[in-house]
């Protein structure tokens, strides 16, 4: 059984779950987590051992990604994500900014359908500072190697918009949406 209290644990399965099919060696995994190297090594390879993660030898390096056959990956995917996943992550860091009244995820993300090179379209309504925004986003998008699409406009703006029927506020709402705040 895999434990999920080491905050190591969790950033590891957090930017995998978000990135499934990246592979990355333990160095530059440490880089981006912002994590012991050796502490890393130690959990990715109780990981390996479960049958979560899988390796393979690229030259001189050691490429961990997720084990997609792995019998539980579904139930694991559902706990990450709904306990300190992305979602979770970003709530975290949105509620620091000032003045944000509301944000949606919309896009690839929100109906499911992202891949490796996908962004994350967030809709960000409110009198927040975007300067403050923008600073707190990103450590969210280095986190988990995602860049944010971010449409930042106030609650008057938005009410405006929505009221004339503007199509790209339509398309958004018409579509999957994920409310984070």
């Amino acid at each position: 059984m895999i434990s999920l209290a080491s905050a190591i644990t969790k950033k590891l399965l957090a930017y995998f779950f978000m990135n499934q099919e990246e592979e990355r060696y333990l160095n530059e995994l440490a880089r981006i987590l912002d994590v012991d190297v050796k502490n890393l090594d130690v959990k990715i390879k109780e990981l390996e051992k479960e049958g979560l993660f899988k390796s393979r030898f690229g030259g001189r390096q050691k490429y961990y990604s997720l084990s997609k056959n792995y019998p539980l990956f579904k139930e694991y995917r559902k706990i990450v994500v709904g306990t300190f996943g992305f979602e979770n992550v970003l709530k975290t860091v949105l509620q620091k900014v000032k003045g944000i009244e509301e944000v949606y995820i919309f896009g690839s993300y929100a109906s499911n359908k992202m891949d490796e090179s996908s962004d994350v379209d967030l809709l960000v309504i409110g009198k927040h500072k975007t300067v403050d925004l923008q600073k707190e986003l990103l450590s969210v998008q280095r986190q988990f190697s995602r860049e944010l699409n971010i449409v930042d406009m106030t609650k008057a703006e938005f009410e405006e918009r929505k009221q004339k029927k503007d199509p790209f506020i339509g398309d958004i709402f018409s579509k999957s949406i994920i409310r984070i705040l």
